[in-house]
């Protein structure tokens, strides 16, 4: 029996050593993949904070955009993925999600964020992480803002009547609000006469002005941010605006019918000093020349 269990004895030897061995290294990568998706989660809390929290909370209500408790369950991921990349063209393709979604919070729209594939799998990671918790109290009512808004100041902030303190752009290049008086104001921005009202008040619209987690504007602001003053300012300036209604905006066709009627009258007393010039040929100008 002896002779028989000593060529058996360094097998099973082997056989446990090997298995050790795959043990540990299922081990050490079910550690490193754990460790991993952690990392992972981690950036995308960061970039949660910076570009998400003025629309979207995690357990705690409703805010400019739905609570995102639980979204990585709710919807499939492919399309968690498309939406939070590219949420521009899923609304131009009418994706019934999306737009049920919109009507359901105001028509505001979701901003492209221009996160990259992989910030975008991150932010979803967080998500996942953070929604699987167990739901947070309610959020308690909004308290007044430890600033109190200048309407009046923030229609200056508005109309560059007076300088960003950190350098930013005035909101007049790219936007413009009914009230604004005279001409002028930028179009590449959307109308923000109603932007306190589409934004929820107070809550909503403070939020997005501390963040401002639009592309367009973050290229600027990231920098530059408006201080706590000026965002009262404008908070103050916008609430009053959203009191407008069409009847109340100064009507200004009759100013634009006047600069068309002086300068009809200039392009038409330019032509008839100019156009008798016209009609005399160059022969009858020789003929002339040489009498």
């Amino acid at each position: 029996m002896s002779r028989i269990a000593l060529p058996i004895r360094p097998f099973w030897k082997a056989a446990i050593c090997l298995a050790g061995m795959l043990l540990l290294v299922v081990g050490w990568s079910s550690i490193a993949s754990a460790k991993l998706i952690a990392q992972t989660a981690q950036e995308g809390e960061l970039i949660f904070n910076q570009r998400c929290t003025s629309c979207h909370t995690i357990g705690g209500g409703t805010l400019v955009g739905p609570d995102l408790q639980g979204v990585t369950a709710r919807r499939d991921l492919a399309w968690l993925q498309q939406f939070i990349l590219a949420p521009d063209k899923m609304i131009a393709a009418g994706d019934p999600i999306v737009l049920e979604l919109m009507a359901t919070h105001n028509n505001i729209p979701m901003p492209n964020l221009g996160l990259t594939p992989t910030e975008v799998d991150a932010v979803i990671a967080y998500l996942e992480s953070a929604g699987s918790a167990a739901p947070a109290a309610p959020a308690a009512p909004a308290q007044p803002a430890a600033v109190t808004g200048d309407a009046a100041r923030g229609q200056m902030l508005f109309s560059g009547g007076l300088a960003l303190q950190n350098g930013g752009i005035n909101c007049i290049a790219c936007h413009h609000v009914r009230t604004t008086a005279g001409l002028g104001g930028g179009t590449l921005g959307p109308d923000l006469t109603q932007v306190y009202t589409r934004y929820g008040g107070d809550a909503g619209l403070s939020a997005v002005l501390t963040t401002l987690p639009f592309p367009n504007m973050q290229s600027t602001f990231a920098t530059r941010p408006l201080t706590p003053q000026e965002q009262a300012d404008l908070l103050a300036y916008f609430r009053g605006s959203s009191q407008v209604v069409a009847g109340d905006v100064p009507q200004r066709s009759g100013l634009f019918v006047g600069v068309a009627a002086v300068g009809a009258l200039i392009l038409f007393g330019m032509m008839a000093l100019f156009w008798p010039l016209q009609r005399t040929s160059l022969s009858n100008k020789l003929r002339k020349q040489s009498q």
